[in-house]
């Protein structure tokens, strides 16, 4: 009788149990986005050369469109005060140096479990295949297709480029970067820790300091040269040019198919 009637109970906390967790997760996905607004904006840039853009927390993404002469810029705010929500804001300016930024009010540290603050605004924007851009973002994931010429300066967050029409320089503080086909030179002037990633790069490949994290670069045209790394292991192969190591702290060193001379470290 104690085996028979221990399943039914067990199956009922078992239930009970999945929809407590439901609610909870529900209510909690709600709060996530208590007080939400859509943005959507345009801002002429026929007579740019360069835009600047400059996101804050949230997520970020930027698309080359061929044949464009303007920006359309459209995303979510969320904030847990509306009065946070009226305060955040993209404003645009026009001109040969045209600028799109991001403001966000003083979250006092931002979301928390037990605080539950924050306010964050998540950007898609289109932009014109061939204008040179400079993009500064403080936090969130970073995603850029089809765009030419770009400068980055990126605090926290992954950053993913695919289809770069131009050169990259990128000096970042934290989270992966993974570069799926560029022409042009890529350079990464810093990157404090995680992985960098780099295929199909119709240039060279220059790393000038990367403190962690393992560096894997393939399909290369030219060179590819790491001048510091710290720890984390490097992976090269495919390079068109010459391969150069010149102060590795720790982690292996491992390359394939370089055409050119291969230049590592001396040990000890």
């Amino acid at each position: 009788m104690r085996t028979s009637m221990a399943y039914p109970i067990r199956f009922w906390a078992l239930v009970l149990s999945c929809l407590l967790i439901y609610q909870f997760s529900t209510e909690a996905s709600a709060d996530w986005c208590k007080y939400e607004k859509e943005i959507d904006l345009t801002l002429d840039l026929s007579a740019s050369d360069v835009l600047a853009i400059s996101a804050a927390a949230g997520d970020l993404e930027i698309v080359g469109v061929s044949g464009s002469d303007q920006a359309t810029i459209r995303g979510k705010a969320c904030a847990s005060k509306e009065s946070w929500l009226d305060e955040t804001r993209v404003s645009t300016v026009t001109g040969r140096h045209a600028e799109i930024t991001v403001d966000l009010p003083d979250t006092d540290g931002g979301w928390s479990l037990t605080g539950r603050s924050y306010a964050w605004l998540d950007l898609e924007i289109e932009v014109p295949q061939e204008l040179a851009l400079e993009v500064k973002d403080s936090s969130g994931d970073m995603l850029l297709k089809n765009t030419s010429v770009v400068q980055i300066q990126d605090s926290s967050g992954d950053i993913e480029i695919e289809g770069a029409r131009g050169p990259i320089s990128i000096r970042d503080s934290s989270g992966d970067i993974d570069i799926d086909e560029a022409k042009g030179d890529l350079t990464i002037e810093a990157d404090s820790s995680g992985d960098i990633t780099a295929s199909d790069i119709s240039g060279s490949v220059l790393v000038i300091r990367d403190s962690s994290g393992d560096i894997r670069i393939s399909h290369v045209s030219n060179d590819v040269v790491v001048e510091r790394d710290s720890s984390g292991d490097i992976r090269v192969s495919d390079v068109g040019g010459d391969f150069s190591v010149l102060k590795d702290g720790s982690g292996g060193i491992h390359s394939s198919d370089v055409r050119g001379k291969t230049q590592l470290p001396q040990e000890g």
